[in-house]
């Protein structure tokens, strides 16, 4: 295992009535492209997960917990607790634009800084032991397990990390896309460090296209009448296929891993698990109904995520939560459980979630947003920004959108290109799955929610698209050909 020398220097750390000592440890297991319903104690009828249902049996389950609708901007958000708006970083890294659509996206940040990104150095100043092992994704377009000898082996240590897994990605570990080999650098690292308070990311590769899991797993569901994928991105008509179905149970035998780890070395009760999803099913693979659509789309299904919190002790066992929380929350929640103070002049727009997970004291919020002033076509998305107020959500594209009605996940581009802003309205509670448009008859409520999102938008700073002059209505879509993963060939979401 390799680690990387610590620089930075401890500090007292602010006082704080819900972590005793010794400090919990915090153990955060992120699936990549899982949807809201991928796990069997979410609704998935399809395969079982024993694993991470009895990590939600034994704590909270959120049912309204949301990431943004891809890869980048749902782990920036993790490691700012800001939104992407604010940041620049509200796009996957290296994801090309159509040159011909009819607008014509903001320069995006190109990664997150270690000024920015601080949460690991956070939690490292107030004692912990800091470790990563996957998938990075928020600068330089890397796994861990490349970053390990940049800049002389100092990079993933101005992050705030003691220790980068050397697990390779997803090329070297075709089988099941490192899920194992990331798995064993964490087992290590927690046993390196059993005897001090640790924090533990697990960055997964899985569920996400190219679909791999191993072949006794793939053969299992294939004997249970599900088909193999004919692709490595599968396709729509297929649906749920067998190697799919595979890798979530490959996913929930490594949380199975990382659960008896704990419980064999003690420290399950003195531990916080965290496991999510960094945004919403791919559609192309897995149905999110009723939730309307999937990943990279602004609507439930591309950025409604699985969320559940263990904490024995401390937060109680089989209790679900509907309250909206968001990815925002998790640095500010992280530092709150550890007593860390974040840098000075650090801005959260998040807010720590304890007083959900304690069911003690209030937690007051007015809305939750999203900044997606990018394209996506191949999830049925042009730009455009969100807002969830309460019940509401209104959902404002700047100057066109994709009319997916007709379409399937497997056409490029998903949908036919409509022309002209459009603001639309829905009412979760009594439409989570968005379709009844309530602008026109709400227009008290659609006002109301765009002057909110448009201070919002003055308050972050947010960046917004033009008018493209090199607008074709015939070839709009064309550059941005993807590869079996559904996203450019320079990228891996």
């Amino acid at each position: 295992m390799k680690f990387i020398p610590i620089c930075a220097a401890l500090f007292i750390h602010a006082a704080c009535v819900a972590a005793d000592n010794p400090k919990p440890n915090i153990l955060f297991i992120l699936a990549d492209d899982l949807g809201w319903n991928g796990l069997s104690c979410c609704g998935n009828k399809f395969v079982t997960t024993p694993n991470l249902d009895r990590l939600a049996s034994e704590g909270m389950r959120f049912t309204q917990a949301y990431a943004d609708s891809q890869c980048s901007p749902s782990r920036a958000a993790f490691f700012s607790g800001q939104y992407g708006a604010r940041t620049g970083l509200f796009k996957v890294l290296n994801e090309k634009e159509p040159p011909k659509a009819f607008l014509r996206p903001p320069e995006e940040c190109k990664g997150l800084t270690p000024q920015t990104a601080t949460l690991a150095s956070t939690l490292r100043s107030a004692g912990y032991a800091t470790g990563i092992s996957g998938k990075w994704h928020i600068a330089d377009n890397s796994t861990v397990g490349a970053l390990l000898k940049r800049d002389g082996g100092k990079y993933l240590d101005r992050y705030g990390f003691d220790f980068g897994g050397p697990a390779g990605g997803q090329k070297e570990n075709k089988e099941d896309k490192a899920a194992k080999a990331i798995t064993d650098d964490i087992i290590g690292f927690i046993e390196q460090n059993k005897d001090r308070p640790w924090f533990a990311y697990v960055a997964h590769f899985i569920p996400h296209a190219p679909l791999a899991a191993p072949e006794e797993l793939i053969k299992k569901y294939e004997a249970l009448g599900y088909k193999r994928s004919p692709t490595p991105g599968g396709k729509f008509t297929d649906r749920p296929t067998a190697d799919y179905l595979a890798m979530l149970e490959h996913m929930d035998a490594q949380a199975g891993r990382l659960l008896d780890l704990l419980d064999k070395l003690h420290l399950a009760d003195n531990t916080v698990v965290v496991f999510a999803g960094d945004n919403g099913g791919l559609s192309r693979v897995f149905d999110n109904s009723p939730l309307r659509e999937g990943k990279g789309s602004p609507y439930e299904g591309g950025i409604r995520v699985p969320f559940i919190v263990r904490w024995p002790g401390k937060v109680k066992p089989g209790t679900t939560n509907d309250v909206p929380v968001h990815f925002v929350d998790l640095y500010p929640t992280f530092a709150a459980i550890a007593g860390a103070k974040p840098p000075e002049g650090h801005i959260f727009d998040g807010q720590s979630l304890l007083p959900l997970l304690l069911q003690k004291g209030p937690f007051e919020r007015q809305a939750l947003y999203w900044h997606m002033p990018t394209y996506t076509t191949n999830y049925g998305r042009t730009p455009c920004s969100v807002i969830r107020k309460g019940d509401w959500k209104l959902i404002h594209w700047f100057g066109d959108y994709l009319d997916t009605a007709g379409f399937t996940p497997d056409d490029k581009p998903y949908g036919k290109l409509v022309v002209g802003p459009r603001t639309e309205l829905y009412n979760l509670r009594d439409d989570p799955g968005e379709k009844k448009d309530l602008a026109a008859s709400q227009p008290a409520k659609t006002a109301e929610l765009l002057a909110d999102l448009q201070a919002w938008w003055k308050t972050t700073g947010a960046k917004f698209p033009e008018k493209n002059p090199d607008y074709d209505a015939a070839s709009w879509w064309k550059g941005t050909e993807g590869d079996a993963e559904g996203g450019s060939k320079n990228s891996s979401h």
